[in-house]
């Protein structure tokens, strides 16, 4: 008699195709979905949707729906998806300070753009919050998982999905700035006004980083960004052994994420950067540069059309371009 074939189970990663966003879907052995992040909600023959890219393989439900920080090329895809599809639970950044209407009504008649812009980034956010919240959703705040001996969001088959940043102690700017907003919106909307303008930059500082490891080779992890600046990469790097085969670059490659110092420190593999190919150019010289000096190859999730997939690496967990 011949040998048994040897079934390996794999949970695999893909990261899907949003233009300028994020959107990583985690599929465990057993089919559980997480999906972290959901792009801009925008549709287009140059890239996918996670709605879409869902319903062409069958996944009709999330087990977790997690949000990285308050951006809308992270969280607008996310409102779709609350809106179709049963999402069992979700970890979302935090809760927001209250706004009054009397603020948004300042700012409109004021001609503030950006701060109007964030006033309703912010009205998307608390709408996922309520989403969520009437259809049932077991709705988390990330800092349930803010410490070194509670960091894990959940465990499967061997597979864990930890939480790295932010911990407690951690700084957040950007919540900060949302309370300085909410402190100041009745007798100050000036300085409401420009806390709110000075919010849309420092959420990538408020931003989450998660990593994807399976028991049996935990330096050959799946390390998901968001998109996290410099200065969040070096404490975590203080505190955590970066090592990871599979690297999703933040902040779409941007040098503010993006250095030489980070790839030194996770030795990844491959790096994925979620960018439209047509905003990847003014990059790209230093992108190559990068990728001479530390051996990493660089793919771009906006150089797979949806429906098309590249795949990247096999084992315990197999990651995707596309699908």
């Amino acid at each position: 008699m011949g040998k048994k074939a040897v079934i390996t189970l794999q949970a695999t990663v893909n990261f899907i195709n949003v233009g300028w966003g994020d959107a990583q879907l985690i599929r465990l052995p057993s089919g559980a979905a997480t999906l972290i992040d959901g792009g801009d909600g925008a549709i287009g023959p140059e890239r996918d949707h996670p709605l879409t890219w869902m319903d062409r393989h069958g996944v009709s439900r999330l087990d977790w729906m997690i949000l990285t920080h308050i951006h809308e090329d992270h969280l607008n895809g996310l409102l779709d998806i609350a809106r179709r599809c049963e999402v069992k639970r979700a970890v979302l950044p935090y809760a927001l300070p209250m706004l009054p209407q009397s603020l948004k009504a300042w700012i409109m008649a004021e001609g503030r753009h950006l701060a109007a812009r964030v006033y309703g980034l912010l009205e998307a956010y608390s709408e996922l919050i309520r989403l969520l919240h009437e259809q049932g959703t077991d709705v988390h705040w990330r800092s349930e998982y803010g410490g070194p001996s509670g960091q894990a969001v959940w465990a499967e088959d061997g597979y864990t999905l930890a939480h790295l940043y932010p911990w407690q102690e951690d700084p957040l700017p950007g919540l900060g700035l949302l309370h300085d907003a909410a402190q100041n919106a009745a007798a100050e909307p000036e300085a409401a006004s420009a806390a709110l303008e000075r919010f849309f930059s420092l959420s990538n500082d408020d931003s989450s980083v998660y990593r994807l490891v399976h028991a049996e080779d935990p330096s050959g992890g799946i390390l998901l960004g968001g998109d996290q600046l410099i200065p969040g990469w070096e404490r975590i790097a203080k505190r955590t052994e970066l090592r990871s085969r599979v690297w999703k670059v933040p902040h779409h490659g941007l040098e503010d994420g993006f250095q030489a110092a980070q790839l030194s420190e996770i030795r990844p593999e491959i790096c994925v950067i979620t960018v439209c190919k047509e905003r990847a150019m003014p990059q790209q010289e230093r992108w190559d540069k990068l990728h001479a000096e530390s051996g990493a190859a660089i793919h771009l999730t906006g150089s797979v059309k949806a429906g098309e997939r590249v795949p990247l690496t096999d084992g315990p967990i197999g990651t995707w371009i596309g699908g």
